[in-house]
Formats: C-alpha cells, structure tokens, sequence
C-alpha cells in the first residue's frame, strides 16, 4: 500500500498555515505591562529580555493539523494498493509480437507485462488471444503516474483498434517488432436472400435488380440469391432484405422491421429520417430511417430509368448493396507503424482516476478527522475565552 494525490494542487492550501500562527504571535499584545519603580534602578542590560513566544502551542498545533488535514481534503489523497499500481517501469507487450526480437532490443531488466487484461505478467500467464488494443491502451494511459512514459510494444499488424487513434496524456515509446495480432476467427460468410415483392408493372425494375444481384455475385460468388413474388404472397418469414415495390404496404411491415429487418418501399413520399441518396440537382432520392431493429429505406419514385435515371449509372448496384447493409462496421486492423497513438489527451482526475488506479480515496476518513479537529480546537479556544472573563 502507499499513498497518492489525485489532485496536487490543492496542496497550495497548505500556504494558509502562516493565518494561524500570525494570529498566535498578535495575541501576545492582550498581555498587561505592569511597571514597577524599582526597575528604573537596574541598568538596561539587566532587565528581563522579552522572548518570542507563542501563545497556547497546543490550540496552535491543533489548528495547524486542521488546516493541514483540509489541504489534503483538498488534495485527494488516496489509498493506493501496490498490486494494481500503475507500472511507471513496465513495457507493455501486445499480443503477437515478437517477445525475443523486443527483448534483444530493450534488455531484459525491466518489468514485461502483456498488453491484456489486468496487464499480467509475461512470465505468469501464457499469450493472450485477441485483446481490445485501443481500450487497454487508454486503460494503461489512465494507470499511469504522472510524468511516466509509457513504453509499448506491438506487432507490425495490429487487432483491437476501435476505428479511433487513442489520444493519450503520456509520452509513449511505440517500438514495432515483427509479428501479426490474433484476430477472432471471422464467422462463415452467410448466404443472403433478397426478398422482392412486386406489383405486375414491375418488370423493368426487376431486371435492373437481378443485374444488381449478378454484379454482387461477381465479388462473392453465389452468395445472394433472389426472391422475386408478386404482392399478394406477403411478408417473408425470415428478418432480412425486403424490397416492396408497387402498391401500400400492409400494416404489418412495421413490425416486420421493428423485429430486425431492412425494407425499401418504392415508390414512397417520406420527410421522415435521414437523407441517403440524392440527385445532381439535390433532390432527395432516398431516406432511411431506424425502426425498432431494423431499418426502413423509402424511394420516392419507382425503380424505372424514367423516374430514377440513377438506375442507369454504374455505381448503382454498390450504393444499393451499401443501403442496405447500413453502416460499415469499424475496421480493428491496420498497420501499427501508422496507428501509434497521439499525445495531448486528458488524465483522468477524480473519483474515475481513482478507480482506475485501484486506489481507495480517503476522503471520509479525513472528514472525520476534520470535523473531530474542529471541536476540539472549538473546545480549547472557548475554554480560553472563558479564563479570561473570569
């Protein structure tokens, strides 16, 4: 155990103990003089020498330790366990990397820990799996006493990343060595079913969406099919890719989606969500707007070359298949070389520091202290005002 300032600078209170010792030292002029004649007689080097004296050292002292106790009130002080401490010595190594190749380039004297969870030690636990590198990263940085300069080593392929460059307030050593990070296996790619409901006017856009379905088929083999029914066959029974071309849509669309799947209505006159597509002149040709689990895409026209012209343009079937996936999910790989992360982030200050430094703030020990303080010196200094009355 040792302890620790989250906020030093509430020492500067400690500036306030000169109040009550000036205070002291005025207090002497409420003594009485008293003058004797006989003392004219005794030469001046005989007479009694007057000393620096502090009046009542005990209510002093008492008031000077209360003072002392509100500055590191002031200060945070806290209670730190040395198992969790933040390791101003350690080099931090991310799975993957070569651990033979980092210690021939750094020594071995230091104290190794693996970049994972609770940051054990390299000789104590076996290498970890796929680790969230960019969390823990801001973890370390958290950890880390102030004016420490982290020292990382990763593999020149990184996993964990969260689409962000950690801003750190550390200085920090990024030493690349060879190696690549375990990524979690990537589930099977699945087979996708377009489902396509259609009015008996929809041939036209029917072609353009199996011309669609064959460009996506090019870059994944095999992977999309289609299921083109007219109206009248309804909702599909799975959750996934719905196209309702022609008439209104039935209620039951609504909660369709809200379980989990995607819809475009065509054609459909929506002001509501956000705007995903529009056209040279700036009008919107697509909206999609979340519903529930899943989301809603509305057309305001039809998918015919003479009301959508985009229909003819080549990058059609990847903004379709884009729409309807949503968003990209986050890459978690890239090259370390490139994501080292940026300094001039801000430490963790307070109770969160606190937490994450595995320190256990004093703050209601001292409370007490200060108000046990307070009446004693309360005691003591009405005491004294009583004496004098008397």
């Amino acid at each position: 155990m040792s302890l620790g300032l989250l906020a030093p600078l509430g020492l500067v209170a400690l500036l306030a103990l000169g109040v009550p010792l000036l205070l002291h030292l005025i207090r002497r002029s409420e003594l009485i003089d008293t003058a004797f004649a006989a003392l004219r007689w005794i030469p001046a080097r005989a007479l009694p020498r007057r000393r620096l004296r502090v009046e009542r050292p005990w209510l002093l002292l008492l008031r000077l330790l209360l003072l002392g106790l509100l500055a590191l009130l002031l200060a945070r002080l806290v209670l730190v366990d040395a198992a969790v401490a933040p390791y101003r010595d350690a080099i931090m190594v991310a799975p993957g990397a070569d651990v033979a190749s980092a210690r021939a380039q750094l020594g071995a004297a230091a104290q190794w820990r693996w970049l994972a969870p609770g940051f054990p030690l390299l000789e104590a636990a076996p290498a970890p799996g796929p680790t969230a590198t960019a969390s823990l990263l801001r973890e370390l940085d958290a950890l880390a006493p102030a004016g420490a300069r982290l020292r990382v080593v990763v593999p020149r392929t990184l996993d964990g990343l969260d689409g962000e460059r950690p801003q750190l307030a550390h200085a920090i050593d990024w030493i690349v060595v060879d190696g690549s990070a375990p990524s979690a296996i990537a589930p099977a790619t699945a087979a996708v079913r377009v489902h396509v409901r259609h009015a008996d006017n929809a041939d036209a856009a029917l072609a353009y969406l199996r011309a669609a379905l064959a460009a996506w088929n090019l870059r994944e083999p095999a992977r999309y099919t289609l299921d083109a029914q007219p109206l009248a066959a309804g909702l599909p029974a799975d959750h996934g890719w719905l196209l309702w071309l022609g008439a209104a849509a039935p209620a039951a669309l609504t909660s369709w989606v809200e379980q989990g799947g995607t819809a475009l209505l065509a054609p459909v006159t929506a002001t509501r969500g956000r705007v995903l597509w529009r056209d040279g002149d700036g009008r919107v040709l697509a909206r999609v707007e979340a519903r529930g689990a899943g989301r809603l895409i509305t057309l305001p026209a039809s998918l015919a070359p003479a009301d959508l012209p985009w229909l003819l343009d080549a990058d059609f079937p990847d903004r379709l298949l884009a729409a309807l996936r949503g968003s990209p999910a986050t890459p978690t790989r890239a090259f370390a070389a490139t994501s080292a992360p940026a300094v001039g982030g801000m430490a963790a200050t307070g109770a969160s520091a606190a937490a994450l430094h595995g320190a256990r703030a004093l703050d209601g020990w001292l409370a007490w202290a200060i108000a046990v303080l307070f009446v004693l010196e309360r005691l003591l200094a009405t005491r004294r005002r009583e004496g004098v009355r008397g």
